[in-house]
């Protein structure tokens, strides 16, 4: 059995990027504002985030785990905004 990796997936139908950080049940999703929103566990880890709209750009000020975040993402054609 594989162990989770982390990773990012990019949808160019939605125009969104998820960054699942673990594997967990996603018990709650909290929005850090209109284009970014954290998915947690139950005991409150950070499953994932989704950024929105992200053909304008990715921001990550104010996103938890902004550095792991930032290396996952870095390989997409998008700017970041840090």
């Amino acid at each position: 059995m594989a162990s989770f990796q982390p990773h990012a997936e990019y949808s160019e139908t939605a125009d969104a990027l998820y960054v699942a950080l673990g594997e967990a049940e996603v018990a709650l999703t909290r929005e850090l504002d209109d284009r970014r929103l954290i998915d947690l566990s139950e005991d409150g880890q950070i499953v994932g985030i989704e950024f929105l709209d992200v053909s304008g750009g990715v921001d990550l000020r104010g996103v938890p785990l902004r550095d792991e975040v930032g290396k996952l993402i870095r390989d997409f054609p998008f700017r970041v905004l840090a």
